[in-house]
């Protein structure tokens, strides 16, 4: 008889604490219908006109025509270059290179320029794009 009552114990146990789970998400859904994320209403505030203009990026650039023509920083220059520059700008490690390739540009040409750059620890690699338009 003492397997029965310690199952049955058990049993209830489980049922408390799943209500209690159940009773919080319950209230957890009720507090998040019911608060409004609008600001307060009553006094109309007529915000100031700002102008944004574009963060320059401290960055290094690197770019790589159809022809697999690199340029550094504007410079036409050779993976061997590259690798050399880079090595100079050793302390620079940490900014960022923005890549700039043709769409129709070999991956192989691409991926020797990232193997330079791992090589010389220049990890932080953001690649140019195009945004694309939406058509309506």
């Amino acid at each position: 008889m003492k397997k029965t009552t310690s199952f049955i114990k058990k049993l209830k146990i489980a049922g408390i604490g799943a209500a209690m789970a159940d009773m919080a998400l319950l209230l957890l859904v009720f507090f998040m219908a019911s608060t409004t994320t609008e600001p307060p209403k009553g006094v109309e505030v007529e915000l100031p006109k700002a102008q944004t203009e574009g963060a320059e990026q401290d960055s290094l650039y690197i770019s790589i025509s159809n022809k697999g023509e690199i340029y550094f920083d504007g410079t036409n220059i050779t993976l061997s270059d590259l690798y050399d520059r880079l090595a100079m700008r050793h302390g620079e490690k940490d900014r960022i290179v923005a890549i700039t390739a043709d769409k129709s540009l070999p991956y192989k040409t691409i991926a020797d320029v990232m193997d330079v750059l791992k090589k010389r620890d220049f990890l932080n690699i953001v690649f140019m794009a195009e945004d694309k338009i939406m058509k309506k």
